[in-house]
């Protein structure tokens, strides 16, 4: 528009300086030919010229107008008919995301009927069959769908969709997970920043007890925030505890204690980690590095095989100054929820040292709804010593009904598993086995230990939780 106006002064400039030169420089203009004359002004003359230009251009552009008809009445058509395809494309879209397949199978026959593109025709009528096929039924639909998955394939523009498309079914299937993984990693190619083929390929790569890949993948998740900082620093302590174990298998104990550092780094109650990093550390002041860092652990998981191990490196003579020792870490600075735990266990230390005054008299200390089974349990053996067996008898009635205390449960379905694995046994769900406090199959106590929910819909971790032995 501005183009326009512009070209429109500078016509009119032109036209009014060259009134202005002519008024200024009268004169007569002599045309002759073929023995005819004529002799007119020099300003009606170059006025002449310039409506006979006018008049041509608007000819010649009348005529132009006329020849390109047909190509501008083409043209229209052709905007008019993508329009359409445009709205049947988003109509099947709309239509599949709730659910109306039949309708929008409608839509795409439609759509590959007025498409120029016939590659995209042959799609859209390639999954119109399929669908069709599957509606009637057909016995042999898994082949049916692989095979129009591997036609997707075949177009660049389409072979992200095809491949994802191809593990999805993979998953389904129960298929083996290295073709899971095969078409995914080939998905990937095409998508690098798919969250939920990042997510399939850590879980395959995890089941596979493929640790390296399994960190990459969990790795990658973490640099593009697709991941929680409580569930990456969960699973990365335990990739890392098993990727030092297998250095160990090779006997390269440096990067075994490198991974053991980092597990300890993200998650210092990781109870594996922390005591098989205290057995690899050397150098000098390496008892005491050693010390701390169980100290730290047993004081964040009230663990008895920390304390026990904890007890070991003190390398103390006899009972009551271990025990003297272990009651000292209670003074320290920790977790008020956790610090009744942490008597338990002491008194229950004590009690495995003999020193059943110490045991009796920390447990008196915890108020009796905070005392668990263990604890009831550690109540009747001090009464045993005592020689008391209504007492006893009265303990482990009341342990038998107590709350359970810390142990090895799955917090996504609260299962009890008694050790460490990677994989919860009943859910199948990644890194969710943890020590924790168990108060009902209702409600686990984890305050420190979020629900593992990687993807935000749930729908890729459902895929990911599908993937079994």
């Amino acid at each position: 528009m501005i183009f326009k106006i512009l070209k429109l002064i500078i016509f009119i400039s032109i036209i009014w300086y060259l009134s202005e030169f002519f008024s200024e420089h009268p004169g007569e203009t002599s045309i002759n030919w073929m023995e005819w004359g004529v002799q007119i002004p020099t300003d009606r003359f170059v006025l002449i010229i310039i409506l006979f230009s006018v008049i041509l251009i608007f000819i010649d552009r009348i005529w132009l107008a006329f020849l390109n008809l047909p190509k501008a009445t083409y043209r229209r058509f052709e905007a008019n008919n993508n329009k359409k395809v445009e709205q049947k494309l988003v109509k099947a879209f709309l239509l599949a995301s709730h659910g109306e397949f039949a309708s929008a199978a409608k839509e795409a026959a439609l759509v590959s009927k007025n498409t120029k593109d016939k590659n995209l025709g042959k799609l859209l009528n390639t999954h119109l069959d399929v669908f069709n096929n599957i509606n009637k039924n057909f016995d042999d639909n898994q082949e049916l769908s692989k095979s129009y998955f591997k036609r997707l394939t075949d177009e660049p523009s389409t072979a992200f969709v095809g491949h994802l498309a191809l593990m999805r079914q993979a998953i389904f299937d129960k298929k083996d997970l290295n073709e899971i993984i095969k078409e995914g990693v080939k998905a990937l190619k095409f998508e690098p920043n798919s969250k939920q083929i990042l997510e399939v390929l850590l879980f395959s790569y995890a089941k596979l007890k493929d640790i390296s890949n399994s960190l990459l993948y969990l790795n990658k998740l973490k640099k593009m925030n697709y991941i929680d900082d409580n569930i990456y620093k969960n699973m990365s302590a335990d990739l890392n505890y098993l990727k030092a174990l297998d250095y160990l298998e090779d006997d390269k104990r440096k990067l075994a204690t490198n991974h053991l550092k980092e597990a300890f780094k993200q998650k210092p109650s990781h109870i594996e980690a922390s005591l098989k990093l205290s057995s690899l550390i050397r150098g000098i002041g390496s008892k005491t590095k050693s010390i701390n860092q169980l100290e730290k652990t047993f004081l964040l998981t009230a663990n008895p095989d920390v304390l026990e191990e904890l007890s070991k490196k003190w390398n103390l003579k006899t009972s009551g100054s271990r025990v003297s020792k272990a009651i000292n870490l209670l003074n320290k600075k920790t977790s008020q929820h956790i610090k009744n735990d942490l008597k338990i266990e002491v008194a229950c230390y004590a009690i495995s040292e003999e020193i059943w005054g110490e045991a009796e008299r920390l447990l008196k200390e915890i108020p009796n709804d905070k005392l668990t089974n263990k604890a009831y349990q550690a109540l009747a053996d001090i009464a045993g010593s005592q020689n008391n067996p209504d007492v006893v008898k009265s303990n482990l009635e009341k342990a038998a009904t107590a709350i359970e205390g810390y142990n090895y449960f799955c917090y996504s379905c609260g299962n009890k598993n008694h050790s460490w694995e990677l994989h919860c046994p009943k859910c199948d769900q990644l890194s969710t086995i943890d020590w924790m406090k168990f108060v009902s199959k209702e409600n686990l106590e984890i305050s420190n230990f979020p629900n593992l929910k990687i993807s935000s819909d749930n729908r890729s971790n459902r895929l990911s939780n599908k993937i079994l032995n």
